[in-house]
């Protein structure tokens, strides 16, 4: 498939004070993106809540070197979907670590809007962002990606098995699902050995919502479930994949969720690599 119009393909020189005054329009960003001249995304008087500051950062420290390792050890000449990219901070760090196409996505026209905006400032010319529903992912339209990022988005689909059956379908090899996990009862921890998933009925977004940089997409009641780590290894099984691992919170200065368990990253894919065995750096799930 050819590629599709790239949103950095006409882009023109910001000057800083450009740049500055769109970041402040379209504020708050989730991802602390850095920007010319020594300008980020990030805003501390504008910030809602200090998941803006370290979202970004505690991912690629976290996981990026077991995703470039899942990958054969770089993104040059590989092919990138980013499913639910927000602002594009997963994108443009794609991007930049060498990928030949990345593709973000996103149901919301203002995290659409907030992307293609960094892209631009930015002059990446690799980088595409357009507003889909996931649903509406097809790869007789979008092609196969050789990395395809499933950031934040696996517990909040009504969906959730016939979402992943539309990504894995446009997944030529690795997928990277990092999640919330539904938290188990400590009366009860057996339950944690099977596939769960937790129903929870979440209220629409307000303009004032401490969570807007994430939220926004949701302006009315919705019913979303949030997996236990057996229910995602089943899930991506089910999907077709054979080598799955989640990995360990080994970091230093990661977000709290991370290190407690709530959150977790599972990188899986279609073929064991020519190594033979899975990456030192991953654990199974």
């Amino acid at each position: 498939m050819d590629h599709l119009q790239t949103s950095g393909s006409h882009h023109r020189a910001k000057s800083k004070s450009e740049i500055q005054a769109t970041v402040r329009r379209l504020a708050p960003f989730h991802h602390a993106i850095d920007l010319p001249f020594g300008l980020s995304t990030f805003v501390p008087e504008l910030s809602r809540q200090t998941r803006e500051r370290t979202r970004l950062q505690t991912f690629l420290d976290h996981a990026w070197g077991s995703i470039l390792t899942a990958c054969g050890g770089s993104l040059k000449g590989k092919r990138v979907l980013d499913i639910a990219c927000n602002c594009g901070g997963f994108s443009v760090h794609a991007a930049n670590s060498g990928a030949d196409y990345v593709f973000g996505f996103d149901i919301d026209a203002h995290y659409v809007e907030q992307a293609s905006f960094v892209g631009d400032a930015l002059g990446l010319s690799n980088v595409e962002f357009q507003q889909l529903d996931l649903l509406d992912l097809d790869p007789s339209t979008h092609g196969k990606f050789d990395l395809v990022l499933c950031l934040g988005i696996l517990y909040h689909l009504e969906n959730p098995v016939l979402s992943m059956k539309r990504i894995s379908a446009v997944t030529g090899d690795v997928l990277v699902v990092d999640t919330t996990l539904m938290k188990v009862p400590i009366i009860n921890p057996v339950l944690d050995r099977w596939p769960l998933w937790h129903m929870r009925r979440v209220s629409g977004t307000t303009s004032d919502a401490t969570n807007i940089s994430t939220s926004r997409w949701r302006p009315d009641e919705f019913c979303q479930f949030s997996p236990n780590s057996p229910a995602v290894r089943n899930l991506l099984e089910y999907c077709g994949f054979t080598e799955i691992a989640r990995l360990k919170a080994k970091a230093k200065n990661l977000e709290k969720r991370y290190y407690s368990g709530r959150r977790a990253t599972f990188i899986a894919q279609r073929r064991r690599s020519s190594q033979g065995d899975a990456s030192p750096t991953l654990t199974a799930a």
